[in-house]
């Protein structure tokens, strides 16, 4: 149960950062570039395949303009 609990909160984690990257115009390649990450790594971040580290998640608060807390808060978009 717990896992599919921190499973969901991935999840929605990456459709935060999908969702504030296509509301900044910026596609996934180019933000991935910005961040120092493959574009593989990123669409599996987004999609809540992969569990980002701690320095990429504030590069990419920083990056959006948001705060991190927003992404890790578990809620939905």
């Amino acid at each position: 149960m717990a896992d599919e609990m921190a499973e969901l909160v991935y999840r929605k984690m990456g459709a935060k950062i999908r969702y504030y990257r296509q509301l900044k115009g910026i596609n996934q390649t180019d933000f991935a570039v910005q961040l120092s990450i493959s574009s593989q790594y990123l669409s599996k971040i987004e999609n809540g395949k992969r569990i980002p580290s701690l320095p990429v998640l504030l590069s990419i608060a920083e990056a959006l303009g948001i705060e991190l807390a927003e992404l890790l808060d578990g809620k939905n978009v």
